[in-house]
């Protein structure tokens, strides 16, 4: 394992156990995958294809302007340094696109929203 992926490990599970992982050198079931933190769901081997593609679905639902923005932000926001007023300015851009003016009428008209992703 190379530095870099020590350090993504380490703040997804914390140094206890990444430590117990390393020492120890086993690979853990699933459930206490899920309960370190590791993975953020368990279905049975045969819901597999059927949960991924459930999860595929969802995440076309969304508008993909959202998407990116909240991918970019997890990465900036994983990193102990203080945004910047610019990134602060930056986090509200969403408020200009054309995918959430559609995402606050679809719900306002309870309907089901049709990104664009611009």
């Amino acid at each position: 394992m190379y530095p870099g992926e020590l350090a993504g490990l380490l703040r997804l599970a914390g140094q206890a156990t990444v430590l117990e992982l390393l020492l120890e050198g086993r690979v853990l079931e699933a459930d206490e995958a899920f309960v370190k933190g590791l993975v953020t769901r368990v279905v049975a081997d045969s819901e597999v294809v059927v949960e991924a593609h459930a999860t595929a679905r969802r995440i076309c639902a969304g508008a993909p302007l959202v998407a990116a923005w909240h991918k970019q932000w997890i990465r900036r926001l994983q990193h102990d340094i203080p945004l910047s007023d610019d990134e602060l300015r930056a986090s509200f851009a969403f408020l200009d696109s054309a995918d959430y003016r559609e995402g606050l009428a679809a719900f306002l008209e309870k309907r089901t929203p049709r990104f664009t992703g611009r």
